[in-house]
């Protein structure tokens, strides 16, 4: 008895070529800077390997195509343009601890653990963060845990640099008053 098909008859399995476009000398949108931090080199390789243009980085994450530009040669990076640029991009900014720092048996633990889960020390922490934050919603009342859902929504939602005024926690507590 013959085997069954893998692909029913009408099945194309040729891959369909692409319509050709015009293409550009440089198809990279981004170029890499040399003199720059690995933070800032992630931005620009990330918007490279992304085909991400300064403009539309611009656009999705608030920071000024001026401010992407001069950091490339002229300015470092404040963190809330980093965060808001990195976001737009996928990923998160968050300060991990070196094995150094943590205690012995602290260090041990973690090394094992991102050994296990197979990642790297960063990914692990955000891993332990992901599981935290998801533990104490779990805890929480479904009022609560709405409420909380809902600012941390509103928080990914808002660009951190769009430029609008905001006040403190202690000048919006005084005009109450």
């Amino acid at each position: 008895m013959p085997a069954p098909p893998l692909y029913p008859a009408e099945f194309r399995t040729a891959l369909i070529s692409p319509v050709p476009r015009k293409r550009r000398k440089n198809p990279r949108t981004v170029t890499m800077p040399e003199h720059v931090g690995p933070h800032v080199k992630l931005v620009f390789a990330e918007m490279a390997r992304q085909r991400m243009t300064y403009d539309s980085l611009e656009e999705r994450s608030g920071v000024r195509r001026a401010t992407t530009k001069a950091w490339r040669r002229k300015n470092r990076p404040g963190l809330e343009s980093l965060e808001a640029a990195l976001a737009t991009l996928g990923f998160g900014f968050c300060p991990v601890p070196s094995l150094e720092a943590l205690p012995a048996e602290l260090a041990g633990e973690l090394t094992a653990l991102a050994l296990t889960l197979r990642l790297n020390i960063p990914q692990t922490w955000a891993a332990l963060i992901d599981i935290g934050v998801a533990q104490k919603l779990l805890s929480m009342r479904a009022i609560e845990r709405a409420a909380v859902l809902v600012e941390h929504d509103a928080r990914r939602l808002r660009h951190d640099n769009d430029n609008t005024p905001q006040q403190r926690a202690d000048e919006s507590t005084a005009s109450a008053t």
